[in-house]
């Protein structure tokens, strides 16, 4: 491949609403191909010119310029430029609570990983701007998580968007808002009325679009908050459960030691002494919290 340009993000997790982790443009060879291949985080690229091959989930997209594809954690993908007239592509590699939202409002979905856009000259210029601002700084972290908003918005302007699809509104400022305000204060007294008065919306529209972003209500996401950060000093730090149970936002011990029961069928002594890092992973993983804090 012929790569014009890219660019990196050691501090990708800066944000956990959205963070770009890299992007670049590449002239690709005849017939170069990449996977089967199953990554981390999302993968987003714009055809610019030429042609080539998407394979996800057993199907095969023929694409040209003007087409996007989506490349999702978890999921094996394969892509590969055509013979005779490989692709000119540019993309990038992002993550965060916002993610999943803005991708809807763009057009994609786990069915639809693949849409069109009317003209990919913005988009190419938009990720162009964001590899002049490489380095660790925080002027250019900055610049970079500007320029990503306003990439995003570009796409959902450009692209032909599947019907009910809605473009980039004050909603996804209003549920960054919230999910900020949770992560900076979950170890205070949250009222749910009194974070939507504060942001100037309703109650109900804001469990709306807290829900549309994480897939779970205000209250679970706080809930799953206090619990990770419940985990992680049970199993990272020698903290008694006082300590614990006011690092994570609740009154005293026996109030977090009934939640953390009522959650995980346990009291957070016995969970503490479990041997078993399977074990550990399992419970985890059904109830959806994480291990340790690295991208709250």
């Amino acid at each position: 491949m012929l790569q014009d340009d890219s660019m990196t993000c050691t501090q990708a997790h800066s944000d956990p609403s959205l963070s770009l982790d890299y992007c670049g443009l590449e002239h690709c060879k005849s017939g170069h191909r990449y996977g089967p291949l199953v990554r981390s985080l999302f993968v987003l690229h714009v055809v610019i010119s030429g042609k080539g091959k998407f394979v996800h989930r057993g199907r095969t997209w023929e694409l040209s310029g003007g087409s996007m594809f989506l490349l999702p954690p978890g999921e094996e993908t394969l892509y590969m430029a055509d013979e005779k007239d490989p692709w000119y592509y540019c993309w990038i590699g992002f993550r965060g609570e916002l993610a999943n939202g803005i991708l809807r409002r763009i057009g994609f979905s786990s069915e639809r990983p693949v849409v069109t856009v009317r003209e990919t000259e913005p988009l190419e210029q938009g990720i162009r701007a964001l590899i002049r601002y490489p380095e660790m700084k925080a002027e250019d972290a900055l610049m970079r998580q500007g320029l990503l908003y306003q990439l995003f918005a570009e796409m959902v302007r450009l692209c032909n968007r599947s019907e009910g699809a809605v473009g980039l509104t004050e909603e996804v400022s209003y549920s960054a808002y919230a999910l900020t305000y949770f992560r900076n204060h979950f170890r205070e007294k949250i009222r749910i009325a009194q974070v939507a008065e504060k942001i100037g919306i309703s109650r109900s529209y804001l469990m709306r679009i807290v829900k549309e972003e994480t897939g779970v209500s205000p209250q679970e996401y706080l809930i799953r908050l206090r619990m990770t950060h419940g985990v992680h000093y049970l199993l990272h730090t020698n903290l008694d459960i006082q300590e614990v149970a006011r690092n994570c936002g609740y009154e005293d011990g026996l109030a977090f030691s009934k939640a953390f029961k009522s959650r995980f069928g346990m009291n957070p002594t016995d969970f503490r002494n479990i041997k078993d890092d399977q074990r550990i992973e399992e419970l985890l993983q059904h109830f959806s919290i994480q291990r340790t804090l690295d991208t709250m």
